[in-house]
């Protein structure tokens, strides 16, 4: 395993099979912008690379810990074919197991990728358990975009309503810092309506948009701006997936966030095979999970959280810090 630079991790993975949105250059300038120093890069091999990953580094109470939020894989996988599993897994495991010998206390790996035992294996063989309570989704549903998209009555019923209203869908393959100061409004707004403590600055949507993966919409009302979506494209794989979406009172009172998906779906249509909703957290009053719940879809488990710590008492103390200091809701 070895520790490289940026510039030579974004070179390695270019060329890699499966790229999450987490571990791309895009998102790596979103999270950068005030201190690019918080991130380590690694890659099993220069000469014949198979995994590699970008790291975010934390330091708590005189602790260093590494969280990776996927990791790059070169080659898909066929896991009908014992061969290709058992290279898998063992490269897989010796990777996180290197990881370990890098200097930090604690590991934390979350993976968005569908659940595989083979997966499984791996991360456990290589010292790796699950933490003490989760704290990130562990199901998504994946949208056929091959096929017609399928809606339950709410959903058909209120894209019938925005019928009503002259709203566009505008895309912008190359947004310009207006663009983008535009969906950080929208976006920051809705934020301090639902009472968020996450907002974005039109410096972190240009650098994240300045990877072409990322593509932005909005949703017009006439001359203004109601509602926007950024999306992630991967090419390679044909899938896409949302990443920030934003909506105002305007676009909540004309039904413009089912109006953004249904055109969204259309457009995407002819160069995406699927569609990720991501973050599908079934809950009993939560709003978001009954909007997305709407859209019919294959249901997929999550590889989730593994996590690996230099001394046991590390493991249950991070319980304490993730819920209690970082206030981090459990799911």
């Amino acid at each position: 395993m070895k520790i490289i630079d940026k510039r030579t991790f974004f070179e390695i993975t270019e060329i890699f099979y499966s790229v999450p949105f987490t571990q791309s250059k895009g998102w790596w300038e979103l999270n950068s912008v005030e201190n690019e120093n918080r991130f380590a890069f690694f890659v099993d091999s220069l000469e014949d690379p198979t995994f590699a990953c970008m790291g975010h580094i934390k330091k708590c109470f005189g602790l260093k810990m590494l969280q990776i939020e996927g990791e790059c894989s070169a080659k898909q996988i066929d896991f009908e074919d014992r061969k290709q599993t058992q290279q898998y897994i063992l490269a897989l495991k010796s990777f996180c197991s290197d990881l370990q010998s890098v200097g930090y206390n604690i590991i934390e790996i979350r993976s968005n990728t569908q659940w595989n035992f083979n997966y499984e294996i791996a991360l456990r063989q290589a010292g790796y358990l699950r933490p003490v309570g989760l704290f990130s989704t562990t199901a998504t549903r994946i949208i056929d975009l091959t096929k017609q998209v399928q809606y339950d009555r709410n959903w058909e019923r209120n894209i019938k309503k925005a019928e009503e209203y002259n709203l566009k869908l505008e895309i912008i393959e190359k947004p310009s810092e207006k663009d983008c100061a535009d969906f950080c409004f929208i976006y920051n707004t809705m934020s301090n309506r639902k009472l968020l403590n996450h907002h974005l600055s039109h410096k972190q949507i240009f650098m994240l948009c300045s990877d072409k993966s990322f593509q932005m919409l909005f949703v017009n009302d006439g001359d203004m701006r109601i509602a926007a979506f950024i999306i992630f494209i991967d090419n390679k794989t044909a899938t896409s997936e949302g990443i920030f979406t934003g909506s105002t009172e305007k676009a909540l009172e004309k039904h413009a966030t089912f109006f953004i998906y249904n055109e969204m779906f259309q457009y995407l249509k002819s160069f995406c095979k699927s569609y990720n909703m991501a973050k599908l957290t079934p809950s009993i009053s939560g709003k978001l999970f009954q909007f997305k719940n709407g859209i019919q879809g294959k249901a997929i488990n999550l590889n989730g959280e593994y996590s690996w710590y230099k001394h046991k008492f590390f493991r249950p103390l991070m319980y304490f810090v993730k819920k209690y200091l970082f206030k981090e809701r459990e799911v």
